[in-house]
């Protein structure tokens, strides 16, 4: 009796798994980055959203995809909104139009990286499972 390997099936089914898994954290990055801006967020050292356009903003720029010698990546955050890393980072000294600016941070995307990231490994090993095909 011989070892019936299948380990190309076995790489394929853990890649489409990184994928959903990665997928999966994305979404929820952006909808954790969304939310949390009403009335009173700064009090709580968040931003306080006043048009919606920075939430509007806020998306999955690149579906996840696989870079040789990188592994699986995908792009998320707030891409086309000049504002937008002011408001993630602050921002002291001139601005383009000589004002002198003081912007306190309000993070928004690295608070929800920071709670969906850790579980990654969680999505995919649910990812493993849930996939219909058996090896």
């Amino acid at each position: 009796m011989g070892l019936d390997w299948k380990g190309d099936e076995l790489k394929a089914k853990m890649k489409r798994a990184q994928l959903t898994g990665v997928d999966s954290t994305m979404a929820a990055c952006v909808l954790h980055a969304k939310r949390n801006h009403s009335a009173g967020a700064h009090g709580a050292d968040r931003f306080e959203t006043q048009t919606g356009v920075l939430e509007r903003s806020v998306r999955i720029v690149d579906l996840t995809y696989e870079k040789p010698r990188k592994g699986v990546l995908g792009i998320w955050g707030s891409t086309q909104l000049a504002y937008a890393i002011r408001i993630e980072f602050g921002f002291q000294g001139k601005d383009s139009m000589g004002r002198v600016i003081d912007q306190q941070a309000y993070p928004f995307l690295r608070p929800a990286a920071q709670k969906e990231y850790p579980k990654l490994a969680g999505r995919i090993r649910r990812a493993l499972k849930t996939t219909g095909d058996r090896l």
